[in-house]
């Protein structure tokens, strides 16, 4: 039996449940972007090509964020955190690659055991373990966070 796994984030490339696996995809991908602007894929590199990258970086994911640690709940703050940090690692910087490591470790990620997460609905985003709206509620207005001052509402996602 295949068991679907999903996670809350507040992101906006990412709003509303993801699957684990779409998140794991999303890490793969950044992380073959580092690879390539780095210079390792490609014929005689530590990848020969661009799939074979996306090969080895899901596997690490897949050990990185195991299921029984990420049991359908994984921190969208955090998983944003880890992806950004991959996006700005710099090359053949070792402290910087380990910097970012540590941003996307399952200890962060992962929040199995912690509060039961979200299995938000359509158009709903997982926000401090509750759904939210984000095109109405005042809260949580465009962002999970972004709360509207005094006597405005959430319309559209903005603060009116």
């Amino acid at each position: 039996m295949i068991r679907s796994l999903s996670l809350c984030v507040g992101l906006l490339a990412l709003a509303g449940c993801v699957s684990v696996v779409d998140a794991r995809e999303g890490g793969a991908q950044r992380l073959c972007r580092f690879e390539s602007r780095c210079g390792n894929v490609g014929s005689g590199e530590r990848y020969a090509s661009a799939d074979e990258c996306l090969v080895a970086k899901r596997a690490d994911f897949q050990d990185l964020w195991p299921t029984d640690k990420c049991d359908g709940r994984i921190s969208g703050d955090s998983l944003n955190i880890c992806f950004q940090a991959i996006e700005n690692t710099q090359c053949n910087n070792l402290i910087d690659l380990f910097a970012t490591l540590s941003k996307c470790e399952s200890g962060d990620v992962c929040t199995a055991g912690a509060p039961k997460g979200c299995n938000c609905g359509n158009g709903e985003t997982c926000c401090s373990n509750a759904c939210t709206n984000l095109q109405t509620d005042r809260n949580n207005c465009g962002g999970c966070g972004t709360t509207c001052g005094s006597g405005l509402s959430c319309q559209s996602g903005v603060c009116r």
